[in-house]
């Protein structure tokens, strides 16, 4: 294969949206001292990314541990055989906004893809957003 493709940066505007229409990525934090990537389902609503988890994984316990933990939140959607696709990477901070009224709502609309019961809404507020979208070379 003819390698000609090319990295087109994203607006985080654009970024943002791309990643409002995939419902699985990756949240990086440090737990116990130690890097720690776990895989989430997620929602994007008003700007926030919100995850809808167990107050027993790891993630939810560092963020009720330490509300406004910086987090680093990733998502792509890459074909497997063009190897074309987009890549988006939010830097923000996490919250446990369980009890906000409008969160009851949207905590439900995460599909999960475990089966268990989730009972812990966490948003990440993103303070910087930027991405890249692998295209061909024209």
């Amino acid at each position: 294969m003819d390698d000609k493709r090319v990295p087109a940066e994203l607006t985080p505007k654009l970024a943002l949206g791309l990643l409002g229409h995939e419902e699985f990525g990756r949240v990086a934090f440090v737990a116990d001292g130690l890097p720690t990537i776990r895989p989430l389902n997620h929602v994007v609503y008003e700007g926030l990314i919100l995850v809808h988890t167990r107050h027993t994984t790891a993630f939810a316990q560092a963020v009720l541990a330490h509300p406004g933990l910086p987090v680093a939140y990733q998502a792509d959607e890459i074909d497997r055989h063009s190897r074309l696709g987009w890549s988006v990477l939010v830097n923000g901070t996490a919250a446990d906004v369980t009890d906000s009224r409008r969160t009851e709502r949207l905590g439900p609309r995460v599909q999960s893809w475990l089966a268990r019961p989730l009972d812990t809404v966490i948003a990440i507020t993103p303070q910087a957003v930027s991405g890249l979208r692998l295209t061909m070379e024209q």
